[in-house]
């Protein structure tokens, strides 16, 4: 019996170690514990039963039960590409401009409202959302308004709830535009790439001038509206920014917002800016030392939020294995300017990825490989230690790098790896963090993809329960 528990020990349990701490997860259940040196060495050795091991009794509790397969398989995120056009011309866009191989278009404010009829009468979720996204879609904003406005009166009708967020480079942020998005409660995302020089080189105009200043101005107006508790500010790191930890420190330090999202490029390997495996070393340098800025903002009573980390944090607390961590072709599906439907709006023009249009609805026959990946995950992760977790990465890089849906991006699942070590070390660094996790957080339903509430807000919450209460913020695309 003692042999047979060991076995199962060595099946089940992944050992590692972060920055000096000692951890032990069940592959299963996405439980974990730390241990210290001298248990994580005998559990190692697995010469007596894991359970007789002072510390390890949380690895073995069973998790909550999954959702059935079957349920919310109707999609609940719209993302809405009101505008083919862009009137910035990044280095590293995988958008063509936004023309996604196509030409320079917009779409019609008929269109736009037929695509939000579709997400009400397509979804049976109670809550919905519509992301507006580009190219530029400041430039048709008037489709943007006039959609969004169809959309809050549909659910105020239907008793729904719909969240509203827009995705923008944030050159058209002028006051009055602004002011008319927090009057209907958008969320959006601005990108910024960190200081003037790092921003510039890879985010210019069409005529060659950098953006920074400009986009600078309209953040630093948002912040001082009601609006600005809403903003991301979305930067990416390329093979040329690899070490990108003082980029983030730069978007930290000017607080042009408390929530930060700073992601790789995914790019075609034959492209300059596209990273390598050989970037790797310096980008979980940039990963550490971010980490240990995170953990000494939260000590100091200034916490920020950098959702790849908050994500990861929550999950680890909450231990809830999910099914997917992309929800595209299943809880998201995009929109062109001419009506089609894509799995996402990183996958619009790929073949595999049209999924129908709004005269038709969806093609369950095209959809149904994506409800599949959903419900069974990916064949390559069968093996992976993560996989509970994780959710499989992001769909359209497994067909970007790897040709299909079965397999993913294994660049990506280094970084997200990465992400989660640090995330369990930042946990055991400050212990604050699981708790306010525990308190706000736990119950968060993330099965379907991204978490949705900042963890610096956890503090305002606390304190809002015994005022007010605030409403919480949304996170990007």
């Amino acid at each position: 019996m003692k042999r047979q528990r060991n076995e199962r020990a060595a099946i089940d349990l992944k050992l590692l170690t972060v920055l000096g701490r000692y951890y032990a997860y069940n592959v299963k259940t996405a439980r974990w514990a730390e241990l210290d040196n001298k248990s994580w060495h005998r559990l190692g050795r697995l010469r007596e039963a894991p359970e007789a091991i002072p510390g390890l009794a949380p690895v073995f509790e069973a998790p909550p039960a999954l959702p059935k397969p079957e349920e919310g398989l109707a999609p609940k995120n719209l993302i809405l590409q009101v505008s083919h056009v862009c009137n910035l011309r990044c280095r590293y866009c995988s958008a063509d401009f936004g023309r996604y191989g196509g030409r320079f278009r917009s779409m019609t404010a008929q269109t736009a409202a037929r695509a939000v009829d579709f997400l009400f009468e397509a979804s049976d979720a109670a809550d919905l959302a519509v992301t507006y996204f580009g190219g530029e879609p400041l430039l048709n904003l008037e489709a943007v308004l006039s959609s969004a406005r169809h959309a809050l009166g549909r659910a105020q009708k239907e008793r729904k709830a719909v969240s509203l967020h827009l995705v923008t480079n944030g050159v058209e942020l002028q006051p009055q535009t602004l002011m008319r998005l927090d009057e209907m409660g958008f969320s959006l995302t601005v990108s910024m790439d960190g200081p003037k020089g790092c921003h510039d080189r890879c985010r210019p105009f069409p005529d060659g001038r950098g953006s920074h200043g400009t986009i600078a101005r309209q953040l630093e107006i948002a912040g001082q509206m009601p609006i600005g508790r809403r903003v991301t500010v979305r930067g990416t790191f390329t093979r040329e920014s690899a070490a990108f930890f003082p980029n983030v420190r730069y978007l930290v330090r000017r607080r042009f917002s408390n929530n930060i999202a700073y992601e790789p490029v995914f790019l075609p390997p034959s492209n300059p800016l596209a990273l390598r495996w050989q970037d790797l070393p310096d980008v979980k340098k940039a990963y550490r030392d971010l980490a240990r800025l995170y953990v000494d903002h939260w000590r100091n009573g200034n916490p920020f939020c950098l959702w790849d980390f908050d994500d990861a944090i929550v999950q680890l607390v909450r231990a809830r294995p999910r099914r997917s961590r992309c929800g595209a072709g299943v809880a998201t599906v995009a929109v062109t300017a001419e009506g089609d439907l894509y799995a996402c709006h990183m996958s619009t023009g790929m073949d595999q990825a049209r999924l129908g249009n709004l005269e038709g609805g969806l093609d369950e026959k095209r959809r149904r490989p994506w409800v599949e990946r959903f419900r069974n995950g990916r064949e390559g992760c069968a093996n992976c230690w993560l996989r509970a977790l994780c959710g499989g990465g992001c769909n359209t890089h497994a067909i970007l790098y790897n040709k299909g849906l079965g397999s993913p991006y294994r660049l990506e699942c280094r970084l997200i790896e990465h992400r989660y070590r640090l995330a369990l070390w930042m946990l055991s660094e400050f212990p604050e963090l699981r708790e306010a996790v525990s308190a706000n957080l736990a119950g968060t339903d993330s099965d379907r993809g991204h978490l949705l509430t900042p963890l610096w807000s956890c503090r305002d919450h606390a304190a809002d329960r015994s005022e007010k209460g605030k409403a919480a913020e949304s996170r990007p695309v």
